[in-house]
């Protein structure tokens, strides 16, 4: 994040020996410490963000409590916030930003350089790339039991579909992506994987090896990749969750489909195969959407929106 002049800020893996100023939870899980909640001392004022709320989520019983201690409340898209205000967050407190990206490392490329980088990893000339860059089993090896809230079902459904008619390639990065890589190889779609990849930098060039991204979640507060894969200009097909419903057009800077709608992310991805004037509209307009919720933009939105107020409160108390 950055800070207007004149301020200070710090990254902390702890709220111990914070007295004063503004401590921004980034997670519930971070808020909270053997199922209670930890707070800093009562000279700090803090605030909350939650991305994203997953089915029966039992932490929702602790929102009236949190939310007596929150200076705000943040999230990054607007089905967050509406369950979060319905188990007990003040609706004043709540503020809606999105996740950012970063223009300059995502973004589109020379055809040559797409091409060379296609053949370092074995991508066949001739096949379509879909891109799934995120962790969607639990745990932190294999990965073969699916979290069926990331969709990671859905995805090997549209994809089996898709290969019967096309000549699909998959490339995948993340860890725990077994259960995708099982459903994959048993149905003979061709991949690569790349596993865990600790900066923007390095997952930058698998955005660019694409011709489609494909996100097939249930539920999700983002995801970052919604931003990533246009701003790099690869044409998106996603279901609608997290910020998908907040700032893209369907038809304009994404194909949008309901939520577990196999059949309609199937026919989404077709079009796209089928059409190169959508892609490069596709490619056109999501890139446009990406620049306006640049991170620049957005971390000022956090310190105007979040952090302002609270500071000039204080200055005039």
């Amino acid at each position: 994040m950055k800070f207007l002049p004149n301020q200070i800020g710090k990254i902390t893996t702890s709220h111990h020996g914070i007295k004063h100023g503004i401590l921004h939870i980034g997670g519930v899980t971070n808020a909270l410490y053997r199922k209670k909640i930890r707070w800093p001392s009562k000279e700090a004022q803090c605030g909350l963000t939650w991305f994203h709320v997953l089915d029966n989520d039992k932490r929702l019983a602790l929102v009236p409590k949190l939310d007596k201690g929150l200076a705000f409340w943040h999230t990054s898209c607007s089905s967050t916030a509406e369950i979060l205000i319905r188990n007990g967050a003040s609706k004043d407190k709540m503020h809606i930003i999105p996740l950012g990206v970063d223009i300059d490392i995502f973004k589109p490329i020379p055809n040559e350089e797409k091409v060379k980088f296609r053949k370092k990893i074995g991508i066949p000339d001739d096949a379509f790339v879909i891109g799934s860059f995120q962790k969607d089993s639990y745990g932190w090896d294999d990965g073969e039991r699916p979290k069926l809230e990331k969709g990671p079902d859905i995805f090997c459904d549209v994809i089996e579909k898709l290969n019967e008619s096309y000549n699909i390639f998959v490339l995948l990065s993340g860890p725990a992506r077994g259960y995708v890589k099982n459903r994959l190889l048993k149905s003979e779609v061709k991949f690569y994987h790349t596993g865990y990849l600790d900066y923007a930098d390095d997952v930058a060039p698998f955005y660019n090896a694409l011709d489609l991204y494909l996100i097939a979640s249930r539920i999700e507060g983002g995801p970052k990749a919604a931003l990533e894969a246009p701003s790099s200009g690869i044409p998106l097909v996603t279901s609608s969750v997290g910020m998908v419903p907040d700032l893209f057009t369907h038809n304009e800077t994404a194909l949008i489909s309901n939520n577990g709608d196999k059949e309609s992310l199937h026919n989404l991805c077709e079009k796209i195969i089928n059409d190169p004037a959508l892609r490069n509209k596709l490619s056109i307009y999501g890139r446009k959407l990406a620049e306006k919720n640049s991170w620049s933009k957005i971390s000022k939105r956090y310190y105007d929106e979040l952090y302002q107020p609270i500071i000039n409160n204080k200055k005039n108390s």
